[in-house]
């Protein structure tokens, strides 16, 4: 009888532990869902409305900032929850739906929060090329080496001559992030290899500057020329670039 007691009040702890670990792995789900959303918002509609972000940037200097955490707290959460699973299939316990709904889930979320933000450009390349922005987000990949982003604006209509911001091209910027796959793919399509920015410098003085030795003599051997704006046009450029981004936060 005494061992009855014991096996029942055994399998009321566990039920109970079960449950408590199911609740609060949906509250750290459902926090970390609602992160991955707004990730997946401004990686994706916002980016294409307003130029290339700092993700998450907004979240971490307000109230949002919480959020963060939650995904730490999921992922320890699902350790201890495939721990839990482990033991059950040892011992030959069935564990409820909710388990596996709440784990699956957990997972799936946590899957989402993963993807780069480059995949949702490959997905709907179609509707960054005609963002406004498009320019500045093919300058930012080209700097970023990211040759099949670039290559499918490209497909998608944005030219070749299309400047950023700063008025650098694809070109300037794969000079100067250091990316000469970037470099040999818009060579081989015709791309302006002396075109200057705002500040009157050319792709090869990027390179130059930022010590990306095979990508200057890639660019010496194709005919580029070192070409280094003057302090005047520095100084213009900085004047004008500040004055677009007040306007720009002023229209917001």
């Amino acid at each position: 009888m005494a061992e009855n007691d014991a096996d029942g009040k055994a399998k009321q702890w566990a039920t109970q532990s079960s449950k408590a670990l199911v609740s609060f792995g949906v509250a750290a789900t459902v926090l970390t869902g609602v992160l991955a959303v707004r990730m997946v918002w401004e990686e994706t509609s916002l980016t294409i409305q307003e130029g290339p972000q700092m993700v998450g940037f907004s979240l971490a200097h307000g109230p949002g900032v919480v959020l963060l955490f939650a995904p730490i707290t999921l992922v320890i959460w699902i350790a201890t929850a495939i721990v839990v699973l482990l033991i059950g299939l040892l011992r030959k316990k069935k564990l409820s739906r909710w388990y596996w709904l709440s784990l699956g889930s957990a997972i799936a979320v946590i899957g989402i929060l993963s993807i780069p933000a480059v995949f949702w450009q490959w997905l709907m390349i179609g509707s960054f090329a005609k963002s406004p922005h498009a320019a500045d987000l093919m300058v930012y990949d080209a700097a970023e080496g990211d040759v099949l982003t670039v290559r499918g604006y490209l497909a998608h209509g944005v030219p070749l001559t299309a400047t950023n911001y700063e008025g650098s091209t694809a070109t300037f910027g794969a000079a100067a992030g250091g990316s000469l796959a970037v470099i040999e793919m818009l060579t081989s399509r015709g791309a302006d290899l002396n075109a200057t920015n705002l500040y009157g410098d050319s792709p090869l003085e990027a390179a130059i500057g930022n010590k990306h030795v095979a990508i200057a003599s890639f660019l010496k051997a194709h005919g580029a020329s070192q070409i280094k704006g003057t302090p005047e046009q520095r100084d213009a450029a900085s004047k004008s670039i500040v004055r677009k981004d007040i306007e720009r936060m002023n229209s917001r």
